[in-house]
C-alpha cells in the first residue's frame, strides 16, 4: 500500500513548500524508500508551457516532452528518478478530463458537478499516477550513499546487491520499482478559491486510503511583529481551519 504525504501552504504564497516536498521525499529515499511525487497547479491552464516565465517562473521540460513547474524539475534532482507529465495536476487538466468524459456519456447523463464528479477525478489521477514505477538512475543521488558516520562520513556507494528491491516490493519488466511514498504538493495557498475542489478532494482521499496512510505537512507563515519580537499564530490557525 503506498503511503501519502501531503504538503500545502498557509498565509502566504511561495513559503517554500517545494523544497519541503522534495527534502522530505530525500530523507526518506535515504532510509531506502522508493519515492514519488505529484505537484498540483491550481491554474486552469492544461500546462505550464504557455505561461510567461515572468508570471510563473522557468519552465521544466521532462524527458517524456511535457512542460511543467520547476517544482518537478526539483523533485527529479532531489529523488533522483525521471517523472512524466502525469505527475503535473492542473485545474486545467481535470476539466479537460470530466468534460471529455461527459462528452462520451461516461456519466450516463448524471448532473456533472465539482463534488462529487470533479474530486473523484482528482483522486483517481492520484491514486493511478502513484501507483505507477518511477524510473530510478541511481547514480548521482547522494541519498544512494550510505554514510558510514551520522555526520560527516563520506560514505559507501550502494552496491548492486545492496540496492536490489525487497521481495514484496512490485516491479516492472525494466526493474523499476513500484513507490512506497507518493508526496503530493498542492500549489497556492490553502483559502484559495481555486484550490477547494483539489483541499476537499484530499480531504476525502485521507478516508479512501485510510489515515494510517495518509499524512499532512503544512508550511505556514508566522510573522513577528513589533519590536517585541512577538511571533503571532493567528494567520497559521486560520490557514489550518481552512484545511478541516
Amino acid at each position: 500500500m503506498v503511503k501519502y504525504i501531503l504538503v500545502t501552504g498557509g498565509v502566504i504564497s511561495g513559503i517554500g513548500k517545494g523544497i519541503i516536498a522534495s527534502s522530505t521525499g530525500f530523507l526518506l529515499k535515504t532510509l531506502g524508500l522508493n519515492v514519488t511525487a505529484i505537484k498540483i497547479d491550481p491554474y486552469l491552464n492544461i500546462d505550464a508551457g504557455t505561461l510567461s516565465p515572468l508570471d510563473h517562473g522557468e519552465v521544466f521540460v521532462l524527458k517524456d516532452g511535457g512542460e511543467v513547474d520547476l517544482d518537478l524539475g526539483n523533485y527529479e534532482r532531489f529523488l533522483d528518478v525521471t517523472l512524466t507529465r502525469d505527475n503535473n495536476i492542473t485545474t486545467g487538466k481535470i476539466y479537460q478530463s470530466v468534460i471529455e468524459k461527459e462528452r462520451r456519456g461516461d456519466y450516463l447523463g448524471k448532473t456533472v458537478q465539482v463534488v462529487p464528479h470533479i474530486t473523484d477525478d482528482i483522486q483517481n489521477w492520484v491514486e493511478r499516477v502513484s501507483k505507477v514505477p518511477v524510473q530510478e538512475r541511481r547514480r548521482t543521488n547522494p541519498a544512494y550513499f550510505k554514510s558510514t558516520e551520522h555526520l560527516g562520513g563520506t560514505g559507501t556507494p550502494i552496491t548492486d546487491s545492496m540496492s536490489t528491491p525487497d521481495s514484496d516490493s512490485s516491479t516492472n519488466s525494466d526493474g523499476d520499482r513500484e513507490p512506497d511514498v507518493c508526496i503530493i504538493e498542492l500549489g497556492g495557498t490553502v483559502g484559495d478559491i481555486e484550490s477547494a475542489p483539489f483541499v476537499e478532494a484530499m480531504r476525502q482521499f485521507q478516508f479512501r486510503v485510510g489515515h494510517d496512510n495518509f499524512c499532512l505537512i503544512h508550511v505556514s507563515l508566522i510573522p513577528v511583529v513589533g519590536s517585541v519580537g512577538e511571533q503571532k499564530t493567528k494567520p497559521t490557525q486560520s490557514s489550518v481551519r481552512d484545511l478541516r
